[in-house]
């Protein structure tokens, strides 16, 4: 499972944050961590011979200022310092940090590299003009980028209590079933049990639509895909997760974001799994799928790093699902 020794912890002294902050030190006293809490002073985009903004969309997209001055930049490190005071807890060691960046993102990603972090954790954001408008431009490029796992944190919502300051209850780990699911599902079982939580292990089969309109058997197809996938679901939790551990294996039919965040809401799951590519180039958590789950998920969405990670399969918008239970 993976070793998070080292956790970044990404802020910008709203409030939002403060739910960040909490569950990176919670984080931390569950692993024996040491956690940086690093806040990024954003920097306006300029060219590099003029000094002005790139053009007119640049100017109106750009929320950023000018550096800071090392009488700013310290009253801005005490401002971060004090910010984490209030959540620093006896015992956890904290490095407080501050960066300048024309991108937030970059800046937490190269803060990942030179600390070989093992564990980003960010807030979900908020960015009107972002292609994921909810998600915010920042936390998907970390989704993308990050050279480790990436734990996304929602903002707060009064009918949800922040898992990291009253436990973790249920934990939802969805996988592939591709050659590195294992290292994903190890994580979650681990997981579930340092915390006693009811561990649910979910697979979204892909059916393709255009098979319905074809003249197949359209009954025959879905068991041929759905039978198979739930023996393979069954033998890799049974491969993984002790028997006297409390799981439940679920096969959905789907679109995989829908899928998932249906079933983590029925469930109340406190926590998302998924899998992450090792390799910035790579698909994984940069899909539509990752970022669906993580953009729109009411708890936190871990995604674990996980080593020759391959692109998950397909997906359509076939509704239903089956539990299946754990063999004697």
């Amino acid at each position: 499972m993976p070793d998070f020794g080292r956790v970044l912890c990404a802020i910008d002294l709203t409030e939002p944050s403060r739910r960040v902050l909490d569950c990176a030190l919670w984080w931390a006293r569950r692993h024996g961590a040491d956690v940086s809490v690093l806040h990024v002073h954003r920097l306006v985009t300029t060219t590099p011979d003029t000094g002005s903004l790139h053009d007119e969309t640049a100017r109106g997209a750009a929320r950023g200022e000018a550096p800071l001055d090392p009488d700013e930049h310290r009253e801005r490190q005490s401002d971060v310092e004090r910010f984490v005071e209030q959540s620093r807890t006896d015992g956890i060691q904290i490095e407080v940090l501050l960066d300048e960046d024309t991108s937030v993102a970059d800046a937490i990603v190269a803060r990942a590299d030179a600390l070989a972090a093992d564990l980003v954790i960010a807030g979900a954001g908020s960015d009107p003009s972002s292609e994921h408008p909810v998600l915010g431009r920042t936390t998907a490029a970390l989704l993308r980028d990050a050279p480790c796992s990436v734990l996304v944190v929602p903002a707060p919502a009064q009918d949800v209590v922040n898992p990291c300051l009253g436990g973790l209850n249920r934990v939802m780990c969805a996988i592939s079933l591709s050659e590195t699911s294992r290292q994903v599902l190890e994580y979650a079982a681990v997981l579930a049990d340092e915390s006693t939580a009811h561990l649910t292990v979910v697979h979204v089969v892909e059916l393709f639509s255009e098979v319905a309109a074809l003249a197949y058997d359209f009954d025959a197809h879905r068991d041929a895909r759905v039978e198979p996938a739930c023996d393979e679901l069954v033998a890799m939790v049974a491969a993984v997760v002790c028997r006297d551990k409390p799981v439940e294996e679920i096969v959905a039919q789907g679109t995989a974001s829908h899928e998932i965040l249906k079933l983590a809401a029925e469930g109340s799951a406190d926590i998302i799994v998924l899998g992450r590519a090792a390799g910035r180039s790579a698909a994984g958590a940069g899909r539509p799928t990752g970022q669906a789950v993580a953009r729109e998920a009411r708890c936190p969405v871990l995604f674990v790093y996980a080593i020759g990670f391959e692109a998950s399969r397909p997906f359509t918008d076939n509704q239903g699902y089956r539990a299946v239970s754990r063999p004697a």
